[in-house]
């Protein structure tokens, strides 16, 4: 958490009455924003925002497939790009095979030699180039299906309410910095204003404490 004041870290200031969230800067004299908002009170609604913004799959596979169809805005020049790459890599082939040719026949020189030896470069490098090309035409991300969310979430919420160390990597995966934002409305006590944005790309992953790949896809590998 950030403090919308200053940017300052928003962390435990105080051990009373469970403990309180504040701005360190304001603690270090650096800023004005002195609000204290209780540590418990925090956590139960960041907690809570997470759990309905990310409660229905239906949601997270429609930001999903959002992120699928931007993705492959990217990548729709793919086909076009290794179609003009094979043309260019047909020609140095020819013209690799040609010096060849001549060099056979015994009409070489150093010259022939040199063009030889850089047309050679030029080859392989347009082969390592299409084929870099085409491994990503092949690994253009694509949404997981509803029932793979469905349990993601599932699970998801089984280590929420562990609150464990797996608990907090989890958070910390899913909402970008949280921006506490000092408000001051026309009745009532202050109060802080929580601006932040969710992950949901980060449900894609292995769970906290696991690694390696899973069955089913990565960001960037197509789903069976």
């Amino acid at each position: 958490m950030v403090c919308g004041r200053c940017g300052a870290t928003i962390a435990q200031v105080s051990g009373k009455g469970g403990g309180y969230y504040g701005c360190l800067g304001a603690a270090k004299g650096a800023c004005d924003n002195k609000m204290l908002v209780r540590r418990k009170l925090a956590e139960t609604i960041i907690l809570k925002a997470v759990r309905e913004q990310l409660g229905r799959a239906e949601h997270v596979r429609y930001l999903l497939e959002q992120v699928e169809a931007e993705v492959a805005k990217l990548y729709a020049h793919i086909p076009e790009t290794v179609r003009t790459k094979e043309a260019e890599l047909g020609a140095e082939e020819r013209r690799l095979a040609n010096f060849v040719d001549f060099i056979g026949e015994g009409r070489g020189s150093q010259a022939l030699a040199n063009a030889l030896v850089e047309t050679e470069r030029r080859v392989e490098a347009l082969r390592e180039e299409l084929d870099g090309l085409r491994r990503s035409r092949e690994k253009v991300f694509q949404a997981p299906p509803v029932e793979w969310i469905e349990e993601r979430l599932a699970r998801m919420q089984e280590v929420l309410e562990r609150r464990t160390d797996r608990s907090a990597l989890l958070l910390r995966s899913l909402p970008g910095p949280i921006r506490l934002e000092p408000t001051r409305g026309q009745i009532g006590r202050p109060y802080y204003l929580a601006r932040t944005s969710l992950d949901a790309l980060a449900l894609l992953g292995p769970p906290p404490g696991q690694h390696g790949p899973e069955d089913g896809s990565s960001s960037l590998r197509w789903w069976s």
